[in-house]
């Protein structure tokens, strides 16, 4: 009789707790799949290809500076975030 009530009490338990093992693994493997898959492949463009662009009558001046002025923006921000080096 002890062993059925002691049963009662573990089984649910570890069914439990099995339950929350395979559905924490599930999500794991979901994030780890996410954070490995390929970035979205994007087209970058160099202040020399832009020039190129321009020289070559493909891009018209206005066009030319946007895109001159969104490549030095972006390089800006990706600089900014970089800390700077303390002297110590």
């Amino acid at each position: 009789m002890l062993l059925a009530s002691a049963l009662t009490e573990v089984i649910p338990a570890t069914l439990l707790l099995i339950a929350i093992t395979v559905v924490g693994f599930i999500i794991l493997m979901k994030l780890k799949k996410s954070m490995n898959s390929t970035p979205k492949q994007t087209t970058t463009f160099s202040l020399r290809d832009i020039e190129r662009l321009r020289d070559e009558g493909q891009m018209s001046e206005d066009e030319y500076e946007r895109a001159r002025q969104s490549i030095i923006d972006a390089a800006k921000k990706m600089t900014s975030d970089i800390p700077e080096k303390s002297n110590l």
